[in-house]
């Protein structure tokens, strides 16, 4: 299977979105962070799936997390 990497800036978004879910909702903080790793898993898996971003990274592709 395929790694994939989170940048430092991502994760440091991550984490402040930890934060705002701890304080206000936990279930919807736990469905999002599964729903953000199975995107991961995905876009490891199948790297040429959803939006290329060539324009900033020539590798660089993402989905929407709620698709």
């Amino acid at each position: 299977m395929s790694n994939y990497i989170i940048s430092p800036a991502a994760i440091q978004d991550l984490d402040e979105i930890a934060d705002y879910f701890a304080s206000h909702n936990l279930d919807a903080g736990d469905r999002f962070v599964n729903s953000f790793a199975e995107k991961c898993k995905n876009l490891a898996k199948y790297p040429n799936m959803g939006r290329s971003y060539a324009d900033i990274e020539p590798s660089l592709r993402g989905i929407l997390l709620d698709s």
